[in-house]
């Protein structure tokens, strides 16, 4: 009887230590102003009527959602993400794509894991928030988000990853908690979070595909993960949560394609980047033969010189820009004929980079935190913006930029 009363005890024990690991976790109740900023890119902004996000669906009852978010221009990730981190608009920040070409240096930036220009501080004109706060002694920490892992301004992040595809969101969101867990002196006040999941299967299957369900059901499950662990720490109403996306994604198709090949000499000019929006550098004698030969070609393509591209866009004031600026239509895609015949699978599925006029281009907002008025709908704004609801929160003194805060401090208590 003895033996079999000690089996037990040792059965408990075993059982209540185990419910110890499993919520062995610290609550924090020193918690400086907060923010965490989670990229859901190419997140458009109905995707959230499309399936159920009751994960999502928590942050919003308890913040503030946007009608959509307004990216700029060009609607592609990477100086998306730039501005939505430095409060300007690409002619002013210098990452006018996710490629270009700088003629003064002869250099070209281009992205993709272990891209030696992204991490190349010198490409970078306009300061993301990371850097001032810390100059401004608030620490801050990136698991990822674009441009990061370079020094900018002779300054990174206390804490940042280089940007590696293949770590899971589990683990992403492990890393914010393990920071947060943090004594409060090594505690970074500025965190993100990128996910680039429903980005790639909008590219592959389309916006309006039925398979898109699932992904964005995933990414729920992984904010659900971060929400979860913010809860059992007893901070989730303590800390500023702001989910965002860079742009949003069109549906392509075969039959909507204008070849450029059809109007001028693709060997005759440098393509600087393609498709849908396609930047064209000739030599200096040919510029106004190329111009002319492209502009009215073709019914679904906007042709500009640089310095006429519409002042809405601010894309005229960067020496980055080239002189000829295609815009395709919304749906459509540039190329020439040889690359088209080369890769059938190239124009289906869906992109981004267009206009932001076109509401296909626009993004998600949602913010929730202790200075946020709750269960708040406003208007579609500008990406740029974001910027300020950071820099008040963790109350930053910021350098000249062209946000405003104005334009969201309806959404402040």
């Amino acid at each position: 009887m003895l033996k079999k009363s000690i089996y037990f005890c040792f059965i408990i024990l075993i059982i209540s230590c185990a419910k110890k690991i499993e919520n062995d976790v610290s609550v924090i109740n020193d918690l400086d102003p907060t923010v965490i900023l989670i990229s859901l890119d190419g997140f458009r902004w109905d995707y959230l009527s499309k399936t159920d996000t009751p994960n999502l669906d928590i942050l919003v009852e308890n913040g503030v959602i946007s009608e959509s978010l307004i990216p700029v221009f060009p609607s592609k990730t990477f100086p998306n993400h730039l501005s939505i981190v430095t409060g300007c608009y690409p002619e002013n920040h210098g990452i006018l794509s996710n490629n270009m070409y700088d003629q003064e240096w002869d250099a070209e930036y281009y992205i993709g894991e272990n891209s030696d220009p992204v991490k190349d501080g010198r490409w970078y004109d306009a300061e993301p928030i990371w850097v001032t706060a810390e100059k401004q002694g608030k620490l801050t920490g990136t698991y990822f988000w674009p441009g990061s892992e370079a020094e900018i301004n002779g300054t990174r992040p206390s804490y940042y990853g280089v940007y590696d595809g293949n770590i899971s969101r589990e683990d992403r969101v492990q890393k914010i908690l393990e920071w947060i867990d943090l004594p409060k002196q090594s505690r970074p006040v500025f965190m993100t979070l990128y996910f680039s999941d429903v980005d790639s299967w909008g590219h592959n299957i389309g916006p309006d595909a039925i398979g898109m369900n699932s992904i964005i059901k995933e990414i729920d499950e992984s904010i659900g993960l971060l929400v979860s662990g913010l809860n059992k720490r007893e901070i989730l109403d303590n800390i500023n949560i702001i989910i965002t996306s860079d742009h949003g994604m069109a549906g392509l198709s075969r039959d909507r394609v204008i070849f450029l090949d059809d109007y001028i000499n693709i060997n005759d000019v440098r393509m600087v980047d393609w498709s849908p929006v396609a930047m064209i550098l000739p030599e200096d004698d040919s510029i106004v033969s190329t111009y002319s030969a492209l502009y009215d070609a073709h019914p679904q393509m906007s042709v500009f010189k640089k310095e006429d591209v519409p002042a809405r866009l601010h894309f005229n004031n960067h020496r980055r820009i080239p002189p000829i600026i295609c815009i395709a239509a919304d749906g459509w895609s540039i190329s020439d004929r040889d690359y088209f015949d080369e890769n059938p699978y190239s124009f289906t599925g869906g992109t981004h980079g267009y206009d932001p006029i076109n509401k296909s281009m626009h993004g998600i907002f949602i913010a929730s935190g202790p200075e946020l008025k709750r269960g708040l709908t406003i208007d579609s704004f500008s990406s740029i913006h974001i910027y300020e609801v950071i820099a008040h929160i963790l109350d930053i003194d910021t350098p000249e930029n062209d946000a405003s805060f104005d334009s969201i401090s309806v959404m402040f208590k």
